[in-house]
Parts: structure tokens; sequence; C-alpha cells
């Protein structure tokens, strides 16, 4: 998520970057005999730059397109992660809550645990992004002029596009001040189910030099079996199936296949760049945090 609002940021200053020009002096689109200089107002009034072609600083519309597309892009990202964590607060392993959030309507006295005002928020932002922008649709097949003629009709559309925006922005961010997870929870939930089981297929292939294929199939039977006979010890469901597809044991104990299945190895292990291993998570912050730093100096 953070990495996806980094990337909104960019796109949000390129738009910025490509609106904050400057028509005055366009006039009637063929500009002016006066010898004005559009440098100088451009920065007296705090513009980058004077636009460039008098025709297109009044006949074009593509910065308020380009707008309300990375306002769009923002609200759809933002949506998603509300809607996560709307689904780790209801749900039955209720592995997040915020300080910011809803009463029980049939208990006054309980709180829901959904970020506050999220589950209204959200699928209202959601509803909006889900959609393509309005704005392309609006001046689609519509012939270069002046822009009067279709500015009145796309400024409500790209205001409220970055109204929603906004709204969902700071939703976040104050649910995210008061979050709480449960990571002791969070850790229980991510054993069940077999979500870690690729990590027994890697590690039969990392250790044992299996073809990925075999310690796949091999890693498939040790779960049918621990499905059809679920009162069998793990290692001993490993067993049984390494003998049917290898023909032979494998060397780990309880304690070692215990391991090999545990979230936390599952995390730990996956050290490439990007990974969720620890040292890789804190690389980017140490990044940021010294950007940060460098900003704040200058």
């Amino acid at each position: 998520m953070i990495e996806e609002l980094e990337r909104d940021a960019v796109r949000l200053r390129a738009a910025y970057e490509c609106t904050n020009r400057n028509p005055l002096g366009s006039c009637a689109i063929t500009g002016t005999g006066f010898p004005i200089d559009r440098h100088v107002t451009s920065e007296l009034l705090g513009f980058s730059a004077p636009t460039g072609n008098t025709y297109g600083s009044i006949a074009t519309v593509d910065y308020l397109l380009e707008a309300s597309s990375v306002a769009s892009v923002t609200l759809v990202g933002v949506g998603r992660f509300i809607q996560t964590c709307c689904s780790g607060a209801r749900s039955s392993s209720g592995t997040c809550a915020s300080a910011r959030a809803t009463c029980s309507r049939a208990a006054s006295c309980r709180r829901s645990g959904t970020p506050w005002r999220s589950s209204t928020r959200a699928p209202s932002a959601a509803r909006r992004s889900a959609r393509p922008p309005p704005s392309p649709r609006t001046v689609h097949n519509t012939p270069f002029g002046d822009i009067v003629d279709t500015e009145d009709d796309l400024q409500p559309l790209v205001y409220s596009m970055f109204r929603d925006a906004t709204r969902a922005v700071t939703l976040v961010a104050g649910a995210m001040e008061s979050a709480e997870f449960d990571a002791e929870r969070l850790e229980r939930v991510a054993k069940e189910g077999w979500i870690t089981v690729t990590e027994l297929a890697d590690t039969l292939t990392r250790e044992q030099g299996l073809p990925f294929k075999t310690s796949h199939t091999l890693t498939v039977r040790f779960v049918k079996t621990l499905r059809e006979w679920p009162d069998l010890a793990p290692v001993e469901a490993l067993q049984h199936a390494a003998q049917d597809v290898i023909g032979r044991p494998l060397p780990y104990d309880a304690q070692a296949l215990e391991t090999i299945l545990s979230p936390r190895h599952f995390v730990n292990v996956r050290r490439t760049h990007g990974g969720p291993a620890p040292e890789q998570t804190r690389r980017p912050w140490r990044s940021r945090a010294r950007s940060s730093r460098a900003t704040t100096c200058g």
C-alpha cells in the first residue's frame, strides 16, 4: 500500500506539472498582437511556465483527463486497502481494529471493530473507482474548439474525483493512526488452510535435490494423506507420502517439519529483493527515512 501511494504521489505530481501551465495571453485561441511577456506573467502568478501553443491552451482538455484518471487510480488502491482492513475487522479472526470504529447497531456498548466510517465510505469509493472516469466520455469525439464548450461539464467531474480521493486517503490516515493488529492471532490464522505448504516443496528441492515437480507431487500427497487421516501425525503423513512418491523416507522429524511449515519461517526465508523477510521490509523504510531527513534538512 505504501509503495502504491508513493506511485500515486508521482502520478499526481506529474499531473500537477502538466496542469500548472499559464494560459494567460492565449486570448481567443490566436494569442495577441500586443507585446506581452507570458513568461513574466507565469512567474508572477506562480505557474511553472506558460502553455505552449495558444490554440492548444484553449482547445485541449487532456490535463483535466489526466488529473481525473490519477484520482481514479488512487481511489482504486485506497478502496481495496479499506476493504482488506474491513475484512480483517469483521471476520471471525478479528485481526485488526481501530479506535476510530463504528458502534454496533445491535449493541451500543460494543464496537464493531470496523475502521471509522469505512463500512460506508469504502463501498462508495469502490463504486466510483470501478467505473471508468466519466471525463473521457464527456469529451470523446468532440472537436477542438473553445474549452468553455466542454470545461463546464468537466470541472465538476474532476472536482468530485479529487474530493472522493481526498476523503478516502484522509479516512485511511485517520484509521491507521490508531490501528492495532493482533500479531499472534495473525500468525495463528496464517497456519490454517495449508497457506505455507509451498515452502515444504521448496525445501525438498533446495535441501534434498528433488525436481520441483516431484517435490510438488510429494507435497500434494502429504496434504491429501492428512485430510484422509486427520489423526495421523504430520511427520508420519510426510514419510508415507515420501515412500509413495520417491521410495525413501525424508530426514525430517516432527520439529523440523513444524519449522518448515511455520509462517515465521515462510517469511524469514524469502530474502530476495522486495520479499517479506524483515531485512528486506526494513530496507525501504530506512531509505524513506533518509530521504525524509534530507528533504527536511533541505
